[in-house]
């Protein structure tokens, strides 16, 4: 990969229902088509982290926060993963982007689908990473965690966010790693969603189907797992899929089911790989 990016460009999207979304473009190179990241549920943009540092030694790189996070204003209304992709989409053409790679996860993976599926034009290639076709698609390990993560949300406002971003980290990477899950939650706490914009969000996520359009998508096409998700498990992503035509999976080892926050290089280098690489399946 080539140097480090400089500084990055940030400002205000614009919405017609008089809120707005906060961005930032990080990455210098304008010969190749950019990337836009749509975050999970739980921290801003700044969560990123080395995981965009390091896809903007390649690309131009475009992240934002989901409304009710970080600087973006409040949704008045319920959201739902389709809401939210045409909020991406009002992202893109206020930055004059006609046509970008997309990677998402969890909620931001779903909300990715419905971008590829609403404004397939808009997307050169789609790469999703812990995402199901359908919310509730948990395994039995994991609808207990969903137990564990809904009681986060009777904790202080101050300690929500913290603690849903902890719980979605594998217990693995906690015991290895427990200066690193401090520094998270540090950076969670910096700027702390609402209870009923994280509630919100999560009932999105829970809400979301794309079953029955998923045969639609005609893009390339990566869908990343890993190894140790234990909230969503690996087969919900592996029936994502197989369900998209000629799309590749993989399972990135030693992660959990945030991948960008356990294993950021590795999962930088698969995705940039991807987005490098030559079409040889798709028209």
């Amino acid at each position: 990969m080539t140097a480090p990016a400089a500084d990055p460009e940030s400002g205000f999207v614009p919405l017609p229902d008089a809120g707005r979304i906060a961005y930032q473009i990080h990455g210098q190179n304008t010969g190749r088509i950019p990337v836009l990241l749509i975050r999970p549920l739980g921290g801003t943009m700044a969560l990123w982290g080395a995981f965009r540092e390091l896809l903007a030694r390649e690309f131009r790189v475009i992240s934002f926060d989901l409304r009710g996070t970080g600087h973006s204003s409040p949704d008045r209304a319920w959201p739902t993963t389709r809401g939210l992709a045409r909020d991406s989409i009002q992202v893109l053409a206020h930055l004059g982007v006609a046509r970008a790679h997309v990677f998402g996860i969890s909620l931001g993976g779903m909300t990715a689908t419905w971008l590829a599926l609403l404004a397939p034009t808009r997307v050169a290639r789609l790469c999703v990473a812990s995402t199901p076709a359908c919310g509730l698609a948990l395994s039995g390990a994991g609808l207990r965690r969903e137990l564990a993560l809904a009681a986060c949300f009777a904790r202080p406002r101050a300690d929500v966010e913290a603690k849903l971003v902890e719980r979605i980290l594998s217990s693995g990477f906690r015991a290895a790693h427990p200066e690193r899950v401090d520094e998270i939650e540090r950076a969670v706490r910096a700027e702390p969603a609402s209870r009923t914009d994280l509630i919100k969000h999560a009932l999105a996520g829970l809400r979301h189907d794309t079953r029955a359009e998923l045969s639609q998508i005609h893009l390339p096409t990566l869908v990343l797992a890993g190894q140790y998700d234990t909230l969503l498990g690996i087969e919900p992503a592996r029936a994502l899929s197989d369900a998209i035509l000629g799309s590749r999976f993989e399972i990135v080892a030693d992660s959990g089911h945030d991948l960008t926050l356990e294993q950021p290089r590795v999962t930088a280098e698969i995705v940039a790989e991807f987005l490098l690489a030559r079409d040889t399946s798709h028209g």
